[in-house]
């Protein structure tokens, strides 16, 4: 094991999950591949950008006998077309009920390849690379794949930890301000429900988040200069992945503790279901921000919020470049997208509401009228 990596070991449903956290973490990929070599579904923009770094992380397992499809990445590409096509290549491949799927990319790219890996031959072995911010800390921890489905987020999938998730701040060197955005506001999260110094750390940085990822900090789309020397990335990420870790290996089917990590997340993706396909989308981290925000205003109006520490919130997402507002979905079209919420239990949604940092309210009721109060 390289000598500066960390290492963060989880039973999830039974199973061990061995997060490696450091430079060259993916470089130890082979200790997690059994016989016969893996199949790699990679992340188109990974392939583009980084081609060299991807030979180096396949070679120390037979790249001569495995195979490699690569997709395009994003929430387009989680439906059920892209799983057919997976499959259909997994089948000429002939992988075996032995056999491994490696997932390099971002979360989209991961929770389709996740769960094509949990449902091939009913189950094969898995290993996640995840290549940007939000993939690092979020979706490749815990073991939940899926693909969306009927114009909802994630209504289909499984619970299917991966033996290996190799986390390697490297890759987040041609990552767009855009995807930096997008892993801020999960980081945000994580730090707002499991790690309070987190939330002080990346609040003392707000005027450098500001000026790499706030309004008017430049392209969007473009790879920003000299970020991964500006702020300590490598401290952060490991803190926010161990708020995740620690909540899962307490919760892996999310009948109680885990459902803290849904903060923003029931508004969230409903809005982001409503604009999906839209000239205007949300990605799924500035749904995520608009959620978190909603849900803060919404627990202050109450009485269960100190104002200050919304405040604190919402300051520190619009630092990072995330809404905290946008228009409300038409009240029918809200009501479908809300009671379509994979967390709905006896004929309610249960919301997760901030009661501060570090402390939560995981079985919350929202009106549809207490979000209109908060949406323009």
């Amino acid at each position: 094991m390289n000598d500066t990596s960390r290492v963060i070991e989880i039973m999830l449903g039974g199973q061990p999950s061995r997060i490696v956290l450091g430079p060259l973490a993916a470089l130890e990929l082979s200790r997690f591949i059994p016989q016969p070599p893996p199949v790699y579904l990679v992340d188109e923009a990974v392939a583009r950008l980084q081609p060299a770094w991807l030979a180096a992380l396949q070679s120390g397992c037979d790249p001569d006998r495995s195979g490699t499809l690569v997709l395009a990445g994003g929430e387009s590409g989680k439906q059920l077309e892209r799983l057919a096509h997976i499959y259909g290549w997994l089948a000429e491949r002939g992988l075996p009920r032995d056999g491994t799927v490696v997932g390099i990319g971002g979360g989209a790219l991961l929770d389709v390849a996740g769960f094509a890996a949990a449902t091939w031959q009913r189950g094969v072995g898995w290993v996640s690379v995840p290549t940007t911010l939000l993939a690092m800390i979020d979706a490749a921890i815990g073991g939940k794949t899926g693909i969306n489905a009927a114009g909802l987020k994630n209504q289909v999938g499984a619970f299917h930890p991966a033996s290996g998730v190799m986390v390697d701040c490297g890759f987040l060197v041609s990552l767009p301000r855009t995807g930096w955005r997008d892993g801020l506001a999960e980081m945000i999260k994580a730090a707002v429900i499991g790690d309070t110094l987190l939330f002080d750390d990346l609040e003392a940085a707000g005027p450098q988040l500001r000026a790499l990822f706030g309004a008017g900090s430049g392209d969007a789309g473009d790879a920003v200069p000299g970020v991964l020397g500006a702020l300590p990335w490598r401290d952060w990420v490991a803190r926010a992945v161990t708020v995740k870790a620690d909540v899962v290996r307490r919760d892996f089917l999310e009948q109680g503790p885990r459902r803290a990590l849904n903060l923003g997340h029931t508004l969230g993706h409903a809005l982001e279901s409503w604009r999906a396909g839209t000239p205007e989308p949300l990605s799924h981290g500035q749904a995520v921000a608009i959620g978190m925000a909603v849900v803060f205003r919404i627990a202050v109006e109450r009485g269960q919020c100190p104002l200050l520490v919304a405040v604190r919130v919402n300051e520190l997402l619009d630092a990072c470049g995330l809404p905290t507002r946008c228009a409300a979905p038409p009240v029918p079209e809200l009501e479908r997208l809300l009671s379509a919420d994979k967390k709905r239990r006896d004929g309610r949604v249960r919301w997760v509401l901030p009661r501060g940092l570090g402390q939560v309210d995981l079985d919350g009721d929202v009106a549809i009228a207490d979000l209109l109060r908060w949406l323009d």
